[in-house]
């Protein structure tokens, strides 16, 4: 570790800790138990890694170090786009590998961190079966072959899982660790508005008051490239708003947060209930869902329903990656028939259905 570590809260002796502090020192038993003797750790991410997977992979590395004195690392599929996202990694030194360029038979201890097996956003190689799962997105799939499934819906992310580990058995972290579990938690969360608990909050302000601000500011200013606005403008074109549903049609994008991203800023729409953003890349149509909470709202079982199994999330957010079979197909069409599915799922009425702002082929002009 760093000269700038730092010891977080220590375990209160005995029988006064609390459950979650009990329960925090028996799974970073457990973990030590599966970890113990490996020499060649694997950290397989979700695909297309978000700043949740980033900051909680990137504590579960520094954390192995610590206890097994062994190095991890962190691969992963897809592409880290977001410029947030890649600022995470320039700014705090995170190395992660595309998984093409790993032999996981090298391997002998693979991590699976923010998805698990059966998950729209697991890309593990058929038939590698993780030893360690950590994750807080619902799950409808048993880890059958599973040694330590540090699982748990309650948590508002995953970065407070690994944090808790950390936090609740009083384990040194460097600042660095802190700043990518503060921004992991600040991201999946909104800022600690959606899906937390207190234990999000306490693990909050514990890495938090651990990180470091400068480099904190400079991962949430980073600078965006022309192609984010030419995307923005093209999805508030083909916006639609139907009853209490908007969605929306990206084209072509250059990285599939593009729809998270976009899906966050139309969300702010006043008297929306549901959204989904779509765009393509390859053959594959990518869906983002945001819904506001309340009694049956499941937007993680609606990305389910509507992309074949291929999706799924939380109740208030969730996301979808549906693959498009036919090489040929036109993408528009295939988010047409999504968005019918949607719409349908949600129970909007079509009748009532307008633009956001003007229709994709109006002309403008610069006044």
């Amino acid at each position: 570790m760093s000269d700038d570590s730092q010891t977080l809260t220590s375990p209160a002796p005995g029988a006064g800790a609390d459950r979650d502090q009990q329960e925090a020192v028996a799974n970073l038993r457990r973990l030590i138990d599966v970890a113990r003797g490996s020499r060649k750790p694997l950290i397989h991410l979700q695909h297309n890694p978000d700043p949740d997977a980033l900051g909680s992979a990137a504590a579960l590395q520094a954390l192995l170090q610590r206890l097994i004195g062994a190095e991890a690392t962190l691969a992963y599929t897809g592409r880290v786009g977001r410029v947030e996202n890649r600022a995470m990694l320039r700014h705090l030194n995170i190395k992660i590998k595309p998984a093409y360029k790993i032999d996981y038979d090298e391997h002998d201890l693979i991590l699976l961190v923010d998805t698990h097996p059966g998950a729209g956003t697991c890309r593990l190689p058929e038939g590698v079966v993780p030893d360690v799962v950590v994750d807080h997105h619902p799950s409808v799939h048993e880890m059958e072959g599973v040694a330590f499934p540090y699982y748990d819906p309650d948590f508002g992310s995953t970065s407070t899982m690994v944090g808790a580990l950390f936090v609740e058995n009083g384990i040194p972290m460097d600042r660095r660790v802190a700043t990518a579990l503060t921004y992991g938690i600040r991201t999946d969360t909104m800022d600690l508005s959606r899906g937390t608990s207190p234990v999000d909050e306490k693990i909050f302000r514990e890495v938090y008051g651990a990180s470091d601000k400068q480099i904190l500011s400079r991962i949430e200013r980073a600078r965006v490239p022309q192609e984010y606005f030419v995307t923005l403008e093209r999805g508030l074109r083909h916006a639609q708003v139907t009853d209490f549903a908007l969605t929306t049609w990206l084209g072509e994008i250059g990285h599939s947060d593009s729809v998270a991203e976009i899906a966050d800023l139309l969300f702010r729409l006043e008297g929306l209930r549901w959204v989904m953003v779509s765009g393509f890349s390859g053959n594959t149509l990518f869906c983002s869902l945001r819904a506001l909470a309340g009694k049956d709202i499941r937007a993680g079982k609606v990305a389910r329903e509507i992309s074949d199994g291929h999706g799924g999330g939380h109740d208030t957010f969730a996301a979808a990656q549906v693959p498009m079979a036919d090489p040929d197909q036109d993408p528009f069409e295939a988010y047409n028939a999504v968005r019918e599915r949607f719409l349908k799922a949600v129970r909007a009425k079509k009748s009532l259905t307008r633009p956001l702002t003007v229709p994709p082929d109006a002309r403008t002009t610069l006044s």
